[in-house]
């Protein structure tokens, strides 16, 4: 009989997925990677609300310019403008 050992590096599976396909899902925790610019409006938004709590989010590394872009992101100004045109039917027709 040959006597022999073996060294293994400890392995967690883990899982990714898009934020599109995150919506509709809570999830207990997650990384998020905001990328370099917003693609489409509350993109953002969407990947953070799925979390149950803040402290169970870990943010990959981003620059402050990128939360300025999604203040200024041209389809979020649209949107904003669409809902106030949509509250001022609703309340004031």
């Amino acid at each position: 009989m040959v006597a022999c050992s073996r060294l293994q590096i400890p392995l967690t599976l883990v899982w990714a997925i898009t934020v599109h396909k995150s919506q509709g899902l809570t999830l207990p925790k997650a990384v998020i990677d905001l990328g370099n610019k917003e693609y489409a409006a509350s993109l953002s938004f969407i990947a953070v609300s799925r979390i149950s709590a803040l402290k169970n989010i870990l943010f990959k590394p981003f620059s402050f310019e990128r939360l300025q872009q999604i203040r200024t992101c041209k389809k979020l100004q649209e949107r904003k403008e669409e809902k106030k045109r949509l509250v001022s039917i609703i309340f004031y027709n």
